[in-house]
């Protein structure tokens, strides 16, 4: 199991259009990825789930991967977020 912590920097928090960033990422790996937030957990692979957790700009998340490829997983989700989904 892999976990890192990363702050939302992005003016307009996580909405739809990075959320579904952030899902698209995590269906590419075959292991199972949360997102944590005030000690909420989401499935990163669930767009709703995701939306579920209402993250605003400056929220702490947590992510983490448990599976194959966990690590190379949560290095690129912390990367999208840090760059404010810019790719």
């Amino acid at each position: 199991m892999v976990e890192k912590e990363v702050i939302v920097n992005s003016d307009a928090g996580i909405h739809a259009r990075p959320a579904m960033m952030i899902v698209r990422e995590a269906m590419k790996y075959p292991c199972e990825v949360t997102l944590i937030k005030d000690n909420i957990t989401a499935d990163a692979k669930s767009i709703m789930s995701v939306l579920g957790l209402a993250i605003i700009s400056g929220s702490k998340l947590t992510i983490r991967a448990n599976g194959d490829g966990e690590a190379e997983l949560v290095d690129t989700l912390v990367n999208l977020i840090e760059k404010d989904f810019k790719v």
